[in-house]
């Protein structure tokens, strides 16, 4: 094998290919380099800035949980909470309670005319006791830092809203809110009513409860159904709708442009009576009896007297639409446990116009009296007596030349601030 002859440039002696030392001499043929500083290793550190990394976002995440509270659910209308020492106990109702004691209400039907696709659902409202019946309302209400109320929707349509909530001032309940339906495109269906309250110290308090909406069916009669030419027509009518009406169903009598001499009595099933346009006069006295689930509305309808009696008495809930009572001693009364209720109106020359006397509870409520015209009557609105804590808003209603405008003894609230007198 041919290779190139290497000698050790030390002694000169004949070398090996690839002599590291001289065998001879035992010099050191390979070139010395200085030595390097060892390199710190990357990974290492890249490692231990991971995990420091990491600790520092877990005890982040651990302050902003304890710093965020508790998430409380009731999955249902009552829940018991506890805070400052204290003990809160919320429940959620459809219904005023008045006090003592403290209850939810985790279901509440809605009963709606097949002819009424909208309108308001009882107020949802929020008590709070210690769990015992002792109210903790203002307590409660220092803890909290704000909330909202949702609904869901029944089959993707959506049934419920809410309208307004607030803090009541006429009420033991906490906080209340006004849900409304809308059935345009849903006839029945449950929703679903749920408050979230934010307390300040961060925790969150849910409760919920359910409104069922269900038709009551409507049945409307006309003069071409039965007689309904004279008064003693229509109590015949309603004699036989008393003993065969169907309790659940909601009556209609479409009454014709005549003046019935003499009065009627509704009774025992559910009936409004709608004046013609051409003009449906009642001279004596018209009676609402109904005892049914639903108010009667009483539209477009003149009552005419002649200095004595009632024009409309009612021991059931009445609503009046665009009537007219003139020349009675009281125009409209309601008392025996019924919330009457006028709009659109007109009382002209009574000895009292409207008189709200109910010293038993409300089958109906309605707290608009707005539109309406007292003129010349000895007292136009006189308020005995009232349940219920919602305020009466006469609203744009025109008071003149009456004795006086509201004899309020009851002590209702009454909301006055935008009518219109003849001193305006």
């Amino acid at each position: 094998m041919n290779f190139e002859e290497k000698r050790c440039p030390h002694c000169g002696a004949l070398l090996v290919e690839n002599a590291s030392f001289c065998p001879y001499c035992e010099s050191v043929l390979i070139e010395k380099r200085p030595a390097e500083m060892p390199k710190p290793k990357r990974r290492r550190r890249i490692t231990a800035a991971l995990l420091l990394a990491a600790i520092l976002v877990v005890t982040l995440t651990a302050v902003g949980f304890a710093n965020r509270g508790k998430i409380i659910d009731a999955q249902g209308a009552e829940l018991t909470y506890e805070a400052d020492g204290q003990t809160f106990h919320l429940a959620l109702s459809f219904e005023s309670q008045g006090g003592a004691p403290f209850f939810g209400q985790p279901l509440f039907t809605v009963e709606v005319r097949e002819d009424q696709v909208r309108g308001q659902v009882s107020s949802s409202h929020v008590f709070v006791d210690n769990g015992g019946g002792v109210d903790k309302k203002n307590e409660f209400l220092a803890l909290v830092d704000h909330y909202e109320v949702t609904t869901t929707p029944c089959d993707g349509i959506t049934l419920l809203q809410i309208d307004e909530t607030f803090l009541p001032t006429n009420s033991n309940a906490a906080i209340e809110a006004i849900p409304s339906y809308h059935t345009e495109q849903l006839k029945e269906g449950e929703g679903n009513v749920i408050w979230t309250i934010y307390l300040k110290n961060g925790d969150t308090l849910r409760l919920r409860h359910t409104a069922k909406i269900t038709r009551v069916p409507v049945v409307t009669l006309t003069e071409n159904d039965y007689p309904m030419a004279t008064v003693d027509d229509l109590n015949a009518l309603l004699d036989t709708l008393a003993h065969e009406a169907d309790r659940k169903s909601v009556y209609i009598l479409q009454l014709t442009a005549v003046t019935y001499e003499g009065g009627l009595t509704v009774k025992n099933f559910c009936c409004d009576l709608v004046g013609s346009e051409g003009g449906t006069t009642f001279t004596g006295t018209v009676t609402i009896a109904t005892r049914g689930i639903h108010p009667s509305n009483i539209t477009n309808v003149r009552f005419m007297g002649d200095g004595t009696g009632i024009g409309l008495s009612a021991s059931e809930g009445a609503f009046l639409h665009r009537c007219t009572f003139e020349n009675w001693e009281i125009g409209a009364y309601g008392g025996l446990g019924s919330w009457v209720n006028a709009t659109g109106c007109t009382f002209r020359g009574n000895g009292v116009g409207l008189w709200l006397d109910n010293r038993g509870g409300a089958t109906c409520s309605g707290s608009y009296y707005g539109d309406s015209v007292y003129e010349d009557n000895g007292t136009a609105v006189r308020i005995a007596a009232m349940p219920g804590t919602e305020t009466l808003d006469f609203n744009n209603c025109m008071f003149r030349g009456n004795g006086v405008n509201v004899e309020n003894t009851a002590g209702y609230a009454v909301d006055l601030s935008q009518i219109v007198t003849a001193d305006n």
